[in-house]
């Protein structure tokens, strides 16, 4: 039989692929051999020992090895249309091949994967790889990585420590349907004021960001229909829906980052809407703007140096274009991320990120202008998601496995804790019990989708080569050259379920440490200058690799250390430190261990020049450093929000990156700049210290992240 239909997938054993009306699956050979052997006795139970003998047809065969396969098959005949898994596990028994009956294909959710063009804008064609991601999670991927790579708590029970702690209700969920299919990451859920249409965002694998509107409640059976929002030229982020109205606000890019606008969609007879330009924007930036209930107002966040420098709060009026100020930015951090009106459009929440990224949660009052803090997390983290509650007497903060609840009246608190397995980064309410959410979070979406590049004569269009170093499954990330020898690189991997520190030496990789697994990223990876020692930091710890003894020295564990570099003579560090609410440099003497605070008022990301002087960045400043306060030496600021805030010192040369992959070289010889723009979604770059016309770079891969209803329930 050369197709089998098994539910809503068409299965063709010979190209080794599933399809259904929309897409088509790739199958990896020991899965396909394992949906086969299944076809050929469908509904029969099939023992793990058959299945050694069958399939993998050895004398031994590892138990994770066939639960990995099982678990790996069953998430990839996920399919909205199906309520149950496929493969159906009977206990200590063995597994079937359950093929459903058309009536229970039928859902009330949307199921159907048709798409109706003739409802989409024009213009198909998809965009090429240069196209970025959303700036949340670029952000949240560079933040983590350059400036500090602590653990980063979601709102369990374990970890509440707020001022009062919040009162706990353990959740049950009674329902879960994954509700998109595309490949790519399908996030930021949004629902219409009246829970008509949803929309939401999607990053295909090609770097293409396009928003997609739904029309929800058609009934069972109904073919679905979204509004597709793409085009040529543009990425498309949206941002939220007006109170009381079917008009959302998208953020419109163009690929050259050198236009950006906030557009009004206004949906009211959908499938067909209008598209009005509000105002023109700085470019690419943390968090969401939102459109007051009139019309008349857009309120949104904008830093003054470029991403990741500290956002202000602003409010635009749209008819005569006056902006006022309404929170100045912080000395450093984030400053205003995510907003949120609430239903009438009187008050508006939004999230205040400090230096120490402890994100504090504010109220807004439009009328008497007054600024109310409802609660402070005492742990850093970044979250995605603001919203209000049904009844608009709570905001509702998604973090990982729990949802906190914060009541305005009185700023109390309660916690909603779900199962193991339930991870919530960004949700829309449909009802008090129900949403539609994303498991995007900050650590999930670049955790593992990162992979490493080398890129020659990397400003010389015609002559450039990129090379992927390793095709390995598993995430690669930050990567430092020998100074003392052009074949070898160190790099962090997580190729064993953890990561780890790597060395590359001619072509040869060998795995130099054996950390305790865990998810967190190893980062900040810096060579001494004589090539002895590897310093890096995980989970705010300080390691360094004697490559010559060949042994790994805790060196500080103060779970409060970003990115370090060498002195130039090699005898200790300087460091970033994160205490209380503050990001400051702090100097390592390596014999002593003793630590030396250098500034004063915020500093990060420390290097040194050819001449050995130390320079800094503070929110989106490169500072020369004297003493750490009032006379240190401005000598940049960066007001291209195409760029980080991040200025890379190699030798006369100084580098920086932005996230829609562009790059930028000023040579401080002779004073000449030169620009380049990469097809790649850049989370870092790292020159060659051995060759100016060489660089590597750290480079963002989409991952696989799609929408889920669930409903939930207090348990017993």
């Amino acid at each position: 039989m050369d197709k089998m239909q098994l539910g809503p997938w068409t299965f063709t054993p010979g190209d080794y692929s599933i399809h259904d009306k929309v897409q088509r699956i790739e199958l990896e050979p020991l899965l396909c051999k394992i949906l086969h052997y299944f076809t050929e006795h469908p509904g029969k139970i099939i023992s793990r020992q058959q299945l050694v003998d069958s399939i993998w047809q050895q004398a031994y065969v590892d138990d994770n090895a066939i639960n990995r396969a099982m678990s790996e098959l069953r998430k990839v005949l996920q399919h909205p249309e199906v309520q149950q898994s496929l493969i159906k596990t009977h206990h200590r028994k063995g597994y079937s091949l359950q093929l459903p009956n058309q009536s229970e294909a039928a859902m009330t959710q949307p199921t159907s994967t048709e798409f109706n063009a003739s409802t989409s804008p024009t213009g198909f064609k998809r965009l090429p790889l240069w196209s970025g991601l959303l700036a949340t999670l670029l952000l949240a991927a560079v933040g983590a990585g350059y400036f500090y790579s602590g653990k980063e708590p979601v709102l369990t029970v374990e970890n509440s420590k707020l001022e009062d702690k919040p009162q706990v209700q353990q959740m049950d969920i009674v329902a879960r349907q994954k509700i998109t299919w595309f490949k790519g990451i399908e996030s930021r859920p949004l629902l219409s004021p009246d829970k008509q249409l949803l929309a939401y965002s999607h990053s295909q694998p090609d770097g293409t960001v396009r928003a997609i509107v739904r029309k929800l409640g058609m009934g069972t059976g109904s073919a679905l229909q979204e509004v597709v929002i793409e085009g040529n030229d543009n990425l498309y982020s949206i941002q939220t829906w007006q109170p009381t109205a079917r008009n959302l606000l998208v953020q419109t890019i163009s690929k050259d980052g050198q236009r950006c606008e906030y557009q009004n969609y206004d949906f009211s007879q959908y499938p067909q809407y209008q598209v009005k330009t509000l105002t023109s924007c700085a470019g690419l930036s943390f968090g969401t703007a939102q459109q007051s209930a009139d019309g008349q107002w857009l309120y949104y966040s904008k830093g003054n140096g470029g991403l990741y420098s500290s956002n202000a709060l602003l409010a635009e009026n749209l008819t005569t274009g006056a902006i006022q100020t309404l929170l100045a930015a912080p000395s450093a951090g984030l400053g205003v991320t995510m907003l949120a009106l609430s239903a009438d459009g009187s008050k508006l929440a939004y999230i205040l990120m400090p230096e120490s990224n402890k994100p504090d949660i504010y109220l807004y009052d439009p009328i008497s202008r007054e600024h109310t803090r409802l609660a402070s997390l005492p742990f850093p983290t970044i979250l995605l998601g603001l919203e209000w509650s049904i009844d608009q007497s709570s905001l509702i903060l998604p973090g990982g496995d729990g949802i906190l609840q914060l009541k305005v009246a009185d700023k109390s608190r309660s916690l909603l804790k779900f199962p193991q397995g339930v991870t919530i980064g960004e949700l829309t309410l449909l009802t008090e019990d129900q949403a539609y959410i994303s498991n995007f979070t900050a650590g999930s979406a670049t955790q593992n989708a990162m992979q490493l590049i080398k890129i020659e004569q990397p400003f010389n269009a015609t002559e450039r080569k990129i090379t992927v170093l390793s095709d390995t499954e598993g995430s690669t990330a930050d990567l430092a050259v020998s100074p003392v020898d052009s074949d070898s690189y160190a790099f962090s991997a997580n190729w064993t379920g953890s990561w780890q520190l790597w060395l590359n030496n001619k072509g040869q990789n060998v795995q130099l440490t054996e950390l305790t697994p865990d998810d967190k990223r190893l980062s900040g990876i810096n060579w001494s200058g004589d090539g002895r020692y590897i310093a890096f930091h995980k989970q705010g710890n300080l390691y360094l690799y004697d490559t010559q003894r060949q042994q790994l020295i805790n060196k500080l564990e103060t779970n409060d250390l970003g990115q370090a570099v060498w002195l130039p003579d090699n005898s200790g560090l300087v460091l970033t430190r994160l205490q209380g609410n503050s990001q400051n440099l702090w100097q390592l003497d390596l014999v002593s261990n003793e630590l030396t605070q250098l500034t004063f008022s915020a500093g990060t990301f420390a290097q040194f020049d050819a001449q050995g002087q130390l320079h800094y960045h503070r929110d989106g400043k490169l500072l020369r450093y004297v003493d750490g306060g009032k006379n240190d030496v401005e000598l940049k600021t960066n007001t291209d929000n195409n760029f980080m805030a991040l200025w890379l010192m190699q030798g006369q040369k100084q580098y920086r990156f932005g996230m829609l992959g562009h790059l930028e070289l000023h040579d401080i010889a002779t004073g000449e700049t030169r620009g380049s723009q990469l097809p790649y979604q850049l989370l870092g770059i790292y020159p060659d210290p051995h060759n100016p016309d060489q660089l590597y770079a750290t480079v963002f891969v989409t991952p696989e992240l799609a929408l889920e209803f669930i409903q939930w329930k207090p348990q017993n």
